[in-house]
């Protein structure tokens, strides 16, 4: 996957989060990034490029307990 779309993807999945969870733009890109998905999503042997952008902040949201 191009750079550029990934991060369009990552952008689109923090501010997805940061609604459902109601909190910052910003406090979701910490957790985005602290969550071991967030590490796996750069790594494209995990598959979670080709997922949905609701199925990985479920994926975010289960991992931290909401």
């Amino acid at each position: 996957m191009k750079d550029y779309i990934l991060y369009r993807k990552i952008t689109r999945i923090i501010m997805q989060l940061a609604e459902e969870l109601a909190i910052s733009p910003h406090k979701a890109l910490l957790l985005f990034y602290s969550s071991e998905v967030g590490q796996r999503l750069h790594d494209a042997k995990y598959g979670y490029q080709l997922m949905s952008d609701t199925y990985i902040v479920n994926d975010i949201k289960n991992a931290i307990g909401n």
